[in-house]
């Protein structure tokens, strides 16, 4: 049996995609598979039965990224390739300040630690971050270290959420392995959808509340028996 080794792809782009993969995955290099962003308080509330239910919370959270963390990553990564310090610290301060509860900011501040630990690990220099830097300001760093662009960072860091999400969902409903690939097959065209409208706002159109995920990860951090961190 003859066995196909040749790779069609450039050496600069397999790095490229190496390096996606390695910043987007759940469970490496920044532990994302231990918070929930209030999906587990909202399943344990009755908020979230089934499938149907968790792809409507799926997509209203997906909405609210397009009109934050999309649009600030864009131009933090603008601002990295400008060397613009002033709008690096304005964006990070901006997304820091956004979390609208105690373990919306702490799951930020603790994967944005992570990250860094990592950079350190491979010997980047980290002193362009701002101080107490938003997770998406070390995430541009990362991305323009691998040379990646702000938009092929921004879905790889999309379907991480997504897919650990559904791994968060796996572990806390009756939710099959099945099912889980149904909603990641369904969702993927939604998440370019996000990406293309994030790219378009204006600074003055950014910010979105969804007060269903802020009351639920309100209610998390009381939560008596928990499996997630957020």
């Amino acid at each position: 049996m003859t066995m196909i080794t040749t790779m069609t792809t450039e050496p600069c782009q397999t790095e490229q995609l190496l390096a996606l993969l390695h910043l987007s995955s759940p469970a490496l290099p920044i532990g994302a598979f231990s918070y929930s962003s209030g999906l587990e308080s909202a399943i344990e509330l009755g908020w979230i039965k089934d499938e149907a239910d968790l792809k409507e919370w799926l997509e209203q959270v997906l909405q609210g990224m397009a009109w934050l963390d999309l649009p600030v990553l864009l131009r933090l990564s603008a601002a990295r390739e400008q060397g613009d310090q002033e709008k690096q610290l304005y964006w990070s301060d901006y997304l820091r300040a956004s979390r609208e509860t105690y373990e919306l900011l702490f799951e930020d501040e603790q994967q944005a630690v992570a990250l860094i630990r990592l950079l350190k690990g491979q010997h980047l220099d980290v002193s362009s971050l701002p101080p107490n830097p938003a997770f998406m300001a070390v995430y541009s760093l990362a991305a323009e270290h691998w040379g990646l662009s702000a938009r092929w960072a921004a879905l790889g860091w999309l379907w991480g959420w997504l897919e650990n999400q559904l791994s968060v969902a796996s572990k806390t409903l009756p939710l099959g392995q099945t099912a889980a690939q149904r909603l990641l097959l369904a969702l993927k065209p939604q998440l370019v959808e996000m990406l293309a409208i994030a790219a378009e706002l204006d600074d003055s159109q950014l910010g979105l509340s969804l007060l269903g995920q802020v009351q639920a990860s309100c209610l998390h951090e009381t939560q008596y028996s928990r499996l997630f961190r957020s």
